[in-house]
């Protein structure tokens, strides 16, 4: 996606606040971009972590459940005549998360819940998103809320800048800040997201 300048600079103070405010607990696979390497999910943990309780699906439509692999497709860009396309997987999920730091801690009244992706690039062209952008989680009242910047203890978030070329891959986590009494029916992930495309999105159902 091409973004302003404005935009730039924006991400750019968001990232010097994430390296002063970046620590672990120990908790959960560090994640990042890489070129090749495989994932595989941890049991279910204290703290309303969500696990896929049987093996995932191979890659399928926009529609599944924990621990499945959606195929999604992308916008054309600028100068391009190919839209970029992705093969993503929600890993786990965690109903009551807690931020690594105070600056992501959330408003008075809400809670956090964090999921955790993986996203590999099956396309011939890149594609560049900020994270926290393409997803939402959504409530059984249909509410979807947005992703937000910040680590959860229990991993370290996509990179706030995230750029994969045909081949790569990224694995990380998401947070989302939430009304305490929302129950999360199902995660969305759209890729390249400008308004609302429903044949782009990606479900997963809890």
């Amino acid at each position: 996606m091409h973004r302003s300048i404005a935009a730039a600079a924006a991400v750019v103070a968001l990232t010097a606040t994430l390296t002063a405010c970046h620590g672990s607990d120990g908790d959960g696979d560090k994640a990042g971009t890489t070129k090749k390497g495989t994932h595989s999910s941890a049991a279910a943990e204290p703290g309303g972590e969500k696990s896929p309780e049987a093996a995932p699906s191979q890659a399928s439509s926009t529609t599944g459940k924990l621990g499945d692999t959606l195929s999604l497709v992308g916008i054309v860009g600028l100068g391009e005549t190919t839209a970029p396309t992705a093969e993503v997987t929600l890993n786990k999920f965690v109903d009551n998360a807690k931020a690594q730091g105070p600056y992501f801690d959330p408003a008075n009244g809400n809670r956090l819940v964090a999921a955790e992706f993986t996203i590999v690039n099956t396309g011939t062209v890149t594609y560049s998103d900020a994270p926290y952008t393409p997803p939402t989680v959504v409530d059984t009242t249909g509410t979807a809320h947005n992703g937000k910047p910040g680590d959860p203890t229990v991993g370290e978030s996509l990179s706030i800048t995230m750029t994969l070329s045909p081949g790569e891959r990224a694995t990380g986590w998401v947070i989302f800040d939430v009304p305490k009494s929302a129950k999360i029916a199902s995660v969305t992930w759209q890729m390249d997201r400008t308004g609302l495309d429903a044949e782009r999105i990606g479900t997963w159902t809890l």
